[in-house]
């Protein structure tokens, strides 16, 4: 189980991929932050964090397997 780097939230898979994609693909567990967190290391909104993970879905990205 890996958890939220910043507030200790349990992470989806999709939450630990989308770090793994737009931060480091070689990123241990204990670096992942959620979508919340993630948005706000980046500055920006959570929807675009869920409009990346869509994104990144639909053209068949292997880490949202």
């Amino acid at each position: 189980m890996a958890i939220c780097n910043k507030c200790g939230k349990e992470l989806h898979k999709d939450e630990k991929a989308i770090y793994k994609r737009l931060i480091n693909r070689a990123a241990a567990e204990e670096e992942l932050l959620c979508k919340s967190c993630l948005a706000e290391h980046l500055g920006v909104a959570v929807s675009v964090i869920d409009d990346k993970i869509k994104h990144f879905k639909n053209i068949g990205c292997t880490l949202f397997v």
